[in-house]
């Protein structure tokens, strides 16, 4: 329903690998129903609200089968880009995938106006397949290109929630 949540599988050496993302709307889990038990480990990313699928239910929010289908191989394709090209395109990329519409319902004039929680540097960098230093770099290269500007939490600025320029994210990256 909302948040960012990380997907890792294990690694015959006991290892943990990422594997996918999902978002809002995204529909994790699946196998579980179907299998019994799941072969990833989810952990949120940011804040995160999930809700359960009932069985009584055919689809979740109203999607039918073959659109949560064609989502799932959509991010798939999405997360593959992430770790892929130029580290400032991979690291806007993502910035993008996580930004959510600061309201609710957006109007017009309101459409351009998107927030993200960013996940840890760390995370950031195993999803992206870079360097912490070089995460660390692309954010602040964002920062000072105007894609991202720190919202204010209480009296100092937040180091992961962001309002984030759609015009900067495309004009300067």
């Amino acid at each position: 329903m909302s948040g960012s949540v990380r997907l890792d599988r294990e690694e015959p050496n006991g290892e943990q690998s990422f594997a996918n993302l999902a978002i809002k709307g995204d529909v994790i889990g699946a196998e579980t129903l179907l299998f019994g038990k799941y072969s990833f480990t989810a952990t949120a990313l940011t804040a995160c609200v999930l809700e359960s699928w009932p069985e009584d239910r055919a689809s979740p929010v109203g999607d039918s089968l073959l659109r949560t289908l064609a989502k799932a191989e959509r991010r798939a394709a999405e997360v593959i880009t992430l770790r892929c090209g130029q580290a400032t395109e991979r690291v806007r990329r993502l910035v993008m995938m996580l930004a959510h519409s600061a309201v609710e319902q957006p109007t017009r004039a309101a459409a351009a106006e998107l927030q993200v929680t960013l996940p840890s540097r760390q995370d950031m960098a195993d999803i992206t397949a870079l360097t912490l230093e070089t995460v660390s770099r692309m954010v602040s290269q964002l920062r000072h290109a105007g894609v991202l500007a720190p919202l204010d939490h209480g009296q100092r600025p937040s180091p992961s929630h962001f309002a984030v320029r759609q015009e900067a994210a495309s004009d300067r990256c």
